[in-house]
């Protein structure tokens, strides 16, 4: 029987494909458990465009000096109007555009992408904020989108490391894979590291896919989640009930139908 199943993983193999044993369900109930534990209600401001490049953040920007954005889009409406409103400047940095899509006193571009090493196209997130601020402890706020490439950039960053950012927006991708054994290992210990420094505060999925189930565990493919610094949760702490969607939600792609976070990441 082992001879027969090696047999059809190797020719599934050979076609490109892997075949692999999807996680215990516990071992995803869990994650969502720990999601919902972590999660706090926090007053919330939209930063950015109505749609796609806008956040729901905590209005701490009187404590930042800095914002990390890695990952560059068509638009920069996020760093825009965190330069116009709070003169926050903005680190850019992606290597497969030649610059960003407008000029703006407090942008400053790079031309790599963020990664697990500092090698040709690539820097490490740790290395880039060397680069740009030094040892300079000033509260920050990361951004970063970059299709998929988050997991690399967690998996390799310290603790310590990503706690010198007081608000962490992370666009998660390729979450049809958390059925599966190696990346829930690999996303549990990511969010895990987090949880040390910060809580989750906004999560919201990306109308641009679709949601995977398996049974009554729901899956939206692409996920924005917010993170607070726990340091900062007594400032901006809310009474109100935990509501999804948040009033200040809009759809990304707005040619599409809105998407809905299932309950079962957040309701408690």
């Amino acid at each position: 029987m082992r001879k027969l199943e090696q047999r059809i993983k190797n020719s599934f193999l050979n076609k490109g494909i892997i075949v692999q044993k999807t996680a215990p369900r516990k071992d995803i109930e869990l994650f969502f458990s720990r999601f919902r534990e972590k999660y706090v209600s926090i007053e919330l401001v939209r930063v950015g465009g109505e749609n796609d490049g806008g956040y729901l953040v905590p209005n701490n920007f009187e404590n930042i000096q800095y914002c990390f954005s890695p990952g560059v889009a068509d638009t920069a409406e996020f760093e825009s109007q965190l330069s116009e409103e709070f003169d926050i400047k903005s680190f850019l940095a992606d290597a497969s555009v030649d610059g960003l899509p407008i000029e703006d006193k407090n942008f400053k571009f790079l031309k790599k992408f963020i990664g697990s090493r500092t090698y040709g196209d690539f820097i490490t997130l740790s290395d880039w904020v060397d680069y740009c601020i030094g040892e300079s402890r000033a509260n920050s706020i990361l951004q970063m989108d970059i299709e998929g490439g988050e997991y690399d950039v967690l998996t390799f960053e310290s603790a310590e490391m990503l706690s010198q950012f007081s608000t962490i927006i992370i666009e998660f991708h390729g979450l049809k894979n958390m059925f599966e054994k190696n990346f829930l290992n690999m996303i549990t210990a990511i969010f895990e590291k987090l949880y040390l420094n910060f809580s989750i505060c906004h999560v919201h999925p990306n109308n641009c896919s679709s949601i995977e189930e398996m049974g009554a565990l729901k899956v939206p493919k692409v996920i924005e989640v917010t993170f607070i610094r726990n340091d900062f949760i007594g400032e901006f702490l809310s009474d109100k009930k935990i509501s999804l969607p948040h009033f200040l939600d809009r759809k990304n792609l707005k040619e599409l139908d809105d998407m809905v976070m299932p309950e079962i990441w957040w309701k408690k």
